[in-house]
């Protein structure tokens, strides 16, 4: 929360202020990647929902935050009820989850919330103070699904503020301007999301490829299929041999590299043992460097404790 100002208003819709008059100088830097996350997350509850008008999202933003610097990297949905017609978080499962991003992103910090809709509501100051339980002034990204296509994104960032309103005081949401941040594998992730369709004809190029390729492994996946029930067959004498199908499947498993020779083994073995070789070195030098380190304290220690008797 930022400085207390004093607001007088009738309109209970009065919740957002455009810009305030106390400037933070907050610098925030989105990523795509939680966009992509939060459009994930509305696209499959609203698949779920039977594409119901209401539907709504709610999750957590990760990132990092140095000063009034913050940086948004990543996000996970929540899990929520409602009580007495209103939303409570499920903190527990806030709790676990986000140890779990401890674990893989010990740098991130836990920025504030996002919810999918097109203006704030009095349930939204309601999750905002469940949020500020685990951080003292949290971030509110906003992504509105309703608003007409624009070439602005339909994001929008509020910090909070306590104003007092009608000599009560009252959380305020302030607009913050952002600007997107993105590093190189996400600008290629964004870019081949771009481009898929759902009809294929004009998708990424990577799409395309991963397409051919899998027709190929089914194709390739059902001729071995017919080939080995036909010589399973023939085996069983439930069908005639065929000298010349048998010529050439004997021909086609000729020309398969063979993995069981002696040279074979032998060259594995030595690359393995190379391998094991390798990592024992690094044991080793990592352990001599720990071994010299703690030499070199001990001697430090010992000198200083040298020149104290020499003092005295």
């Amino acid at each position: 929360m930022t400085d207390t100002t004093t607001t007088t208003t009738t309109d209970a819709n009065k919740l957002v202020l455009e810009k305030s008059a106390n400037s933070s100088g907050l610098e925030v830097d989105l990523h795509p990647l939680v966009l992509i996350n939060i459009s994930d997350h509305f696209t499959r509850t609203k698949v779920q929902s039977n594409y119901q008008d209401n539907c709504r999202v709610i999750g957590v933003i990760l990132g990092v935050q140095n000063g009034r610097n913050v940086e948004i990297c990543n996000s996970f949905e929540m899990v929520y009820a409602t009580v007495d017609k209103q939303l409570v978080l499920d903190t527990e499962y806030l709790r676990k989850k986000y140890e779990q991003f401890k674990k893989v992103f010990p740098l991130y910090d836990l920025l504030g919330w996002y919810s999918t809709g097109s203006q704030v509501s009095k349930d939204d100051v309601l999750l905002h103070k469940q949020i500020s339980e685990h951080n003292e002034s949290p971030l509110y990204l906003m992504l509105d699904t309703e608003s007409p296509k624009s070439k602005d994104l339909p994001v929008i960032i509020y910090e909070s503020e306590l104003h007092i309103v009608n000599d009560e005081p009252t959380t305020i949401f302030v607009k913050t301007p952002y600007k997107i941040q993105t590093g190189e594998a996400e600008r290629i992730g964004v870019n081949h999301i771009a481009k898929v369709t759902p009809s294929g004809s004009e998708g990424s190029g990577l799409t395309s490829h991963l397409f051919t390729m899998h027709n190929a492994i089914s194709m390739l996946n059902i001729r071995v299929k017919a080939l080995s029930d036909y010589l399973q067959a023939v085996k069983e004498k439930r069908l005639p041999y065929e000298h010349n199908i048998l010529r050439k499947a004997s021909s086609l498993c000729n020309q398969l590299p063979t993995i069981d020779t002696h040279d074979f083994k032998k060259s594995y073995l030595q690359e393995y043992n190379d391998v094991l070789l390798v990592t024992y070195l690094a044991s080793i030098t990592k352990t001599s460097a720990s071994l010299n380190d703690t030499i070199d304290k001990y001697l430090v220690s010992n000198e200083k404790q040298s020149k104290r008797r020499f003092y005295q």
